[in-house]
């Protein structure tokens, strides 16, 4: 028995591998888990569709507010005074002939007239289209209103055309007309002659509260001049008194 013990070429004790899972009794590392990556996904998604539902929301907000600023008096006025400063060539919109009796001591006497209306733009044709029987009821009004002596001067014949633009200017755009009127500073006399011809809303010159009041808040507007209304001016092509 010594002798196996002392025998070199005796086999030695068989290496055992180990399985492949690891050696038995030994835990597996942990496997990471995927549920922090689609939560930090399903964030970045959420973030990505709030800012682009934002965005959307905000410009659609500024376009209303676009449209809406448009159709403020402010905004016509600056486009109008835009399309002044481009120096385009004016509109002329042609009104049919007008015939009316003229209040006169001397007997009966009446007047046949053919004009032009000088306007910002060709739009504006449109509006006193749109207000024809009521432009033209308003023309014969002033028309009518002045005796032969009157219109027999040069300078009655301007204000008779400044009172025509007013008049049609009140129909088409009367917020501008208005202000336009209440920046010259006239007089109650003045806003009296234009409620008759219609030019002026009837309480106009009611009171001299409501006078004021309108006056100064014509007053933090921008100055307006004739050029700014829709119809500048009134050129007459033939001025017949009989």
């Amino acid at each position: 028995m010594a002798e196996a013990e002392l025998n070199p070429a005796a086999p030695g004790p068989t290496a055992v591998a180990a399985p492949p899972g690891g050696i038995e009794g030994e835990d597996a590392p942990p496997k990471k888990s995927k549920l922090p990556l689609i939560i930090a996904i399903v964030v970045v998604l959420v973030l990505i569709g709030g800012g682009v539902g934002g965005w959307m929301w905000y410009s659609a907000k500024k376009k209303k507010e676009a449209e809406e600023a448009e159709q403020t008096l402010e905004s016509r006025l600056k486009s109008q005074m835009q399309f002044k400063k481009e120096n385009k060539a004016p509109t002329f919109v042609k009104m049919d002939p007008f015939t009316v009796n003229l209040p006169s001591k001397g007997g009966e006497h009446y007047l046949q007239v053919e004009m032009f209306l000088r306007v910002s733009e060709g739009k504006v044709e449109g509006k006193i289209k749109e207000f024809l029987p009521v432009v033209q009821d308003r023309i014969i009004t002033v028309l009518s209103s002045r005796s032969m002596e009157q219109l027999a001067t040069v300078e009655g014949k301007e204000i008779l055309g400044k009172e025509i633009a007013l008049v049609v200017n009140s129909i088409i755009e009367p917020q501008l007309t208005a202000i336009y009127v209440l920046q010259q500073q006239p007089s109650t006399a003045d806003l009296r002659n234009l409620e008759r011809i219609g030019a002026m809303p009837k309480d106009a010159s009611a009171t001299a509260q409501m006078t004021q009041v309108a006056r100064e808040a014509a007053a933090q507007f921008w100055r307006i001049s004739e050029m700014d209304l829709p119809v500048q001016g009134v050129l007459f092509k033939s001025f017949i008194m009989q």
